[in-house]
């Protein structure tokens, strides 16, 4: 938090301005830990009762991955930006990578099923988690703060709601608060689209959230810009790009909650 108050000198007195920043926890109304107290590292959670398990998934190969990699005219023309990108869908490839996925974590014996799959609510990342994680009985939630950074790219242009919601009946999306895809207006590209100081921020009110719920084992399938943000705000864990659907495992705690957090 940081507060701008003005101080009066005694010589002339003339009005200051004096930069205050507090460390303490974020002024919000859900009560979201600072950075400074959320942790991750590497690897499954040790203990339950003070760790969480998150397994962070990047999207499968969607349409923009496949053209930006073989159309020449990808960046000179700048097709990203066109409306036939928007909300880019999955590849045949990525329907293929998501079923490799699904097949490696059922063949590992020590595999734990996730207690609920958050996911991006744009269309690849929903068909990613639902093409991976299946066999339930967990449940699917939607939720904005683990969508992609956002620019000017089409591809992470939400559709509407009212498209979404009968295509993925499976999906809880109560957590998305508009039809239309309102947080698209409002750009996270200060100072950079690669170094944005609002995704960054999203990140960590997503661990936030993530810390709040009542499950021990979550499953995050999101976007690589958007991860590499977050990741990149912890010194011990690797910020290397996320291939398309990768997993990587980490264990999440808060440094301020001596117990089991609960909603």
């Amino acid at each position: 938090t940081i507060l701008f108050v003005r101080r009066m000198t005694s010589t002339y007195r003339r009005a200051t301005p004096v930069l205050l920043v507090l460390s303490a926890r974020r002024v919000s109304g859900e009560g979201y830990a600072t950075r400074s107290s959320l942790r991750l590292r590497m690897g499954e959670a040790k203990d339950n009762e003070t760790e969480k398990t998150i397994l962070f998934v990047r999207h499968a190969e969607g349409w923009h991955n496949k053209d930006e990699r073989e159309l020449a005219n990808w960046h000179t023309d700048k097709l990203g930006l066109t409306a036939k990108y928007r909300d880019a869908r999955l590849t045949p490839v990525g329907i293929e990578q998501c079923a490799e996925l699904r097949a490696r974590l059922a063949g590992d014996a020590e595999f734990a099923p996730p207690d609920i799959v958050v996911v991006s609510p744009l269309s690849r990342t929903i068909q990613t988690a639902t093409l991976t994680f299946t066999g339930g009985p967990f449940p699917f939630v939607a939720t904005e703060l683990a969508r992609e950074r956002i620019a000017a790219h089409e591809c992470d242009h939400r559709s509407p709601l009212s498209s979404l919601s009968p295509e993925f009946p499976h999906v809880d999306f109560r957590q998305i608060k508009h039809d239309d895809d309102v947080p698209w207006l409002d750009k996270e590209d200060i100072p950079d689209e690669y170094d944005s100081i609002a995704c960054k921020q999203r990140g960590i009110d997503l661990l936030a959230w993530l810390w709040k719920r009542p499950e021990r084992r979550i499953a995050v399938v999101s976007h690589w810009v958007f991860l590499r943000h977050l990741f990149g705000q912890f010194p011990d864990l690797p910020i290397t790009n996320f291939a398309n659907a990768e997993m990587r495992v980490v264990a999440l705690s808060d440094a301020l909650d001596d117990a089991s957090p609960d909603l």
